[in-house]
């Protein structure tokens, strides 16, 4: 697939892919984020870190687009993502989401209106 050339300058020339943990997506990390992310889940101890460690991290896959932006999505990244055809990019504060298209128009309109002003209520935006 083509990755976005304004996700790629903020990423860096690399970035990793493993499975999203909160839902049906393919999660994008600069080496720094990536770090990060793996560190966190470093803290979480015992039998289930260890679970969700090998969860999470087993598939995860370096990437270097080429000269045209193209990066590869394994086959086990796309079958967790059910993505069958056309992709959404989206920015997520630390990383970037690759989305089965159909997959996240329907996710996108799921949280409560009420809910998000709530959320939202205390922020000064």
């Amino acid at each position: 697939m083509s990755f976005p050339t304004k996700l790629r300058d903020i990423l860096g020339a690399e970035f990793y892919l493993c499975i999203g943990h909160d839902n049906s997506y393919i999660a994008v990390y600069s080496p720094e984020e990536f770090d990060k992310y793996c560190e966190k889940l470093q803290t979480i101890t015992g039998e289930i870190g260890t679970a969700l460690r090998r969860e999470l991290l087993a598939g995860a896959d370096k990437q270097v687009p080429d000269k045209q932006g193209r990066i590869f999505l394994a086959q086990h990244l796309r079958e967790f993502a059910g993505i069958t055809d056309e992709v959404t990019v989206v920015g997520a504060l630390h990383k970037a989401e690759i989305w089965d298209t159909k997959t996240y128009q329907e996710v996108r309109g799921t949280v409560d209106p009420d809910a998000k002003k709530a959320a939202l209520a205390g922020m000064m935006l």
